[in-house]
C-alpha cells in the first residue's frame, strides 16, 4: 500500500498549483504546490511497482468546500494532468473519503486496501510531510501493532518548519498518550472535521478490523489482527 494522505481540498476548478483554488487554512496558503509533490511521489512509486496500490485518503474536512473530500480533490488533479505521464496508475488508485486525522488516514487506508483487493497489505509506504513522518512511523503504527515493512517518504516540508515542528511536537505528545484519538484535544479536532457527519462503512466491509475500530483506548487494542506474526 503506497499511501497519500490528504491536506486540504482542491475546488476542482482552474489550476491546481494555484493556492486560490484550494480551501486552505491560513497558516496552509502557500502549501498546495507541496501537497501536489506529495501526490506526484506516491502516484511515481506506484508506477515503479506494478503490484502495488494507491490509496489516497482524505474525508469533507472544509465546510466551504461542501461534501467534496480531500481524496478526491486529489485524484482530480492527478487524473486531470494524466497522473504525471503514469496514466496506468489510476486504475490501481482508490479513495478513503472518511478519514478526519493522520490515525483516521492509516486505518481507513487499510480498509481501503482491503475492499478493493481482498487482502492485506505486506508493506506500507507514507508518501507525505517530512515532520509528520515520526508520527506515522512510530505511533499510529504501534497504535495498530504493525510489524511488517513500514516506509516514511519524506516529500518535503512547509517553508515555516520551526512552526510546523513546534505544532508537531505537541501533537505527537497528544498521539501518544491518545494512540486513537478518542478523547479530547484529538477527539475535539475530529468532531470539528465532521461537518456532514458521515459513517464510516469499514467495520462492515472490513469485518475483521470491526473490533479495533471500535477501539478507544488508551491502552493498545489487545485482540488479534489480520497482520499479526
Amino acid at each position: 500500500m503506497i499511501l497519500v494522505p490528504g491536506h486540504a481540498v482542491w475546488s476542482g476548478h482552474d489550476d491546481p498549483f494555484d493556492s486560490s483554488t484550494w480551501f486552505v487554512k491560513p497558516f496552509q496558503v502557500d502549501e498546495p504546490s507541496f501537497f501536489l509533490e506529495h501526490l506526484k511521489a506516491g502516484v511515481s512509486l506506484a508506477a515503479s511497482d506494478p503490484g502495488s496500490l494507491l490509496v489516497i485518503s482524505g474525508g469533507p474536512t472544509e465546510l466551504r468546500a461542501g461534501p467534496r473530500s480531500e481524496a478526491l480533490g486529489y485524484f482530480d488533479v492527478a487524473e486531470s494532468i494524466g497522473f504525471w505521464g503514469h496514466s496506468e496508475v489510476k486504475k490501481r488508485c482508490v479513495l478513503d473519503e472518511y478519514a478526519l486525522d493522520s490515525f483516521q488516514n492509516l486505518l481507513f487506508g487499510l480498509c481501503r486496501f482491503r475492499e478493493f483487493s481482498g487482502s492485506w497489505p505486506t508493506c506500507i509506504t507514507v508518501a507525505g510531510w517530512g515532520f509528520k513522518a515520526r508520527r506515522f512511523a512510530e505511533l499510529h503504527r504501534a497504535a495498530l501493532r504493525w510489524e511488517l515493512p513500514f516506509r516514511t517518504l519524506a516529500v518535503n516540508d512547509p517553508i515555516d518548519l520551526k512552526f510546523a515542528a513546534t505544532r508537531e511536537a505537541l501533537t505527537r505528545l497528544q498521539w501518544t498518550a491518545d494512540p486513537y484519538g478518542c478523547n479530547p484535544p484529538l477527539s475535539v479536532k475530529r468532531r470539528e472535521r465532521d461537518h456532514f457527519h458521515r459513517v464510516p462503512p469499514y467495520s462492515s466491509s472490513c469485518p475483521a478490523l470491526s473490533c479495533l475500530l471500535r477501539h478507544r483506548g488508551p491502552q493498545l487494542f489487545p485482540g488479534p489482527l489480520p497482520w499479526d506474526a
